[in-house]
């Protein structure tokens, strides 16, 4: 499953809202209908925590890296502290790939920061990506940034 578009949101109750908009390129679920009850079981339990989501993405990543792109995407990101009173934004194109949504959000957590919304869009090979961070319920601090800044220039999430 590919995930073409999401949008993800939270409000101060700690009550979360994610969508996603999904391809199955091979048609697996639309093929094999008995499929689709296990890949929700298995949605639900990485969702709640009973299984981890690494070793489902180990097998994709590195079939996907086996083969180059057609269309090379240079991976791009920009912090912006104007647009939102609340928030920091952060905007990533990068080249799209399984996984790509999971190591920037492990990345932030591991930063501190809290994804107060998340869109999330792909135009064939290329993620575009915007993310509302706080941190501390606050903007991200000028350090934070930096880090931030720095940690993803060096992942470049390719």
């Amino acid at each position: 499953m590919n995930i073409n578009k999401a949008d993800a949101f939270a409000n101060s109750a700690g009550n979360v809202l994610d969508t996603f908009h999904f391809s199955d390129l091979h048609r697996t679920l639309e093929l094999n209908p008995t499929e689709t009850e296990r890949f929700l079981k298995s949605l639900k339990d990485v969702v709640i925590g009973k299984a981890p989501l690494e070793p489902l993405l180990s097998g994709r990543d590195s079939a996907s890296r086996a083969r180059p792109p057609k269309v090379s995407v240079e991976t791009r990101t920009g912090f912006d502290d104007r647009s939102s009173d609340h928030s920091t934004l952060l905007e990533i194109v990068a080249q799209d790939r399984p996984g790509l949504l999971y190591d920037i959000g492990s990345t932030l957590a591991r930063l501190g920061c809290n994804i107060e919304v998340a869109l999330i869009d792909t135009e064939g090979q290329k993620a575009i990506d915007v993310f509302y961070l706080t941190e501390q319920s606050k903007k991200l601090s000028p350090e934070s940034s930096k880090r931030s800044a720095k940690l993803c220039r060096a992942r470049s999430f390719s």
